[in-house]
C-alpha cells in the first residue's frame, strides 16, 4: 500500500474509533513525519526497527516533550496494529531482512 493510502486508511480508522479532530490531526502529522524520516513510500518497506529508531530519535531531541513521545508511540502502535495488520497481508512480527543477522554475530560470506 502506497504512502497516500496508508495515511488515508489511518484517517479512516481514526474516525472509525471516533478520535477527536485534534487527535486525528496530530496522529496523521506524526505518521507522515515517520514515513518521511524513514523514506517509506510503500508499506512493504516498514520494519519494526524503524519504529524503535524513530522513537529513540524523538527521545534524544530536546525540543520534544514526554507527551510528544507518548503521542508518537501511540500513533505508531495504532498504525502497526490496526491499519497495517488489518487483513492487508503485511507481516511485521520480527520480520528480518535477508541479510540481517543477530546483533553481535559476524557473518562472513565468500
Amino acid at each position: 500500500m502506497r504512502r497516500e493510502l496508508i495515511l488515508s486508511n489511518l484517517r479512516i480508522e481514526l474516525r472509525r474509533k471516533q478520535a477527536s479532530y485534534l487527535s486525528e490531526k496530530r496522529a496523521i502529522s506524526l505518521i507522515a513525519d515517520f514515513l518521511d524520516k524513514m523514506s517509506i513510500v510503500h508499506s512493504s518497506q516498514i520494519r519494526n526497527w524503524q519504529r524503535e529508531f524513530f522513537l529513540s530519535e524523538m527521545e534524544r531531541n530536546d525540543d520534544k516533550s514526554k507527551e510528544d513521545l507518548l503521542q508518537a508511540k501511540s500513533a505508531l502502535t495504532f498504525l502497526y496494529t490496526i491499519v497495517l495488520k488489518k487483513g492487508r497481508g503485511i507481516d511485521l512480527s520480527d520480520h528480518r531482512d535477508e541479510f540481517e543477522t543477530d546483533p553481535g554475530i559476524l557473518k562472513i560470506t565468500g
